[in-house]
């Protein structure tokens, strides 16, 4: 496929996890590519049925909805068969397979897939020193 094909794809992004969707979508974004968003099973679903011209569906497997990653891809099967699906479960495959949706990248940059997994897990270490740390008491309260 050539890069003005792919520059022109649109892909539907499914991950629970905001940070890693968000570090992949900036990235395919940057490629030059449309990228929606969908934090669930659900919301990807909504999405499939609310828009007709998706050409990707980039999910995680274990994807948090009642369904999950594997059964969404199932019913893309049966009712989106134009739709490619690609299922990643860890932040090394999903950063892997971005980049190949994005290749060939953009000569004037330097950035791969590892570029791409080590800014997630930098974002992810910089979101836990960032939050606050709550107290076992305060937890037990929460509970009660």
């Amino acid at each position: 496929m050539a890069n003005t094909e792919k520059n022109t794809q649109r892909i539907l992004l499914a991950d629970e996890d905001v940070i890693v969707r968000f570090g992949i979508a900036e990235y395919l974004r940057d490629c030059g590519l449309t990228v929606l968003e969908a934090a669930t099973s659900q919301e990807a679903k909504a999405i499939l049925q609310a828009v007709r011209n998706i050409d990707v569906l980039f999910s995680d497997p274990q994807l948090a909805g009642p369904e999950g990653g594997f059964a969404l891809a199932q019913w893309v099967r049966r009712n989106r068969p134009g739709v490619h699906v690609v299922l990643e479960a860890s932040l090394e495959s999903k950063t892997a397979a971005a980049f190949e949706l994005c290749c060939p990248p953009d000569p004037h940059k330097r950035f791969d897939a590892h570029a791409l997994a080590a800014k997630i897990q930098t974002m992810r270490a910089e979101r836990r020193r960032t939050r606050p740390q709550q107290s076992a008491t305060a937890l037990r309260r929460r509970r009660n």
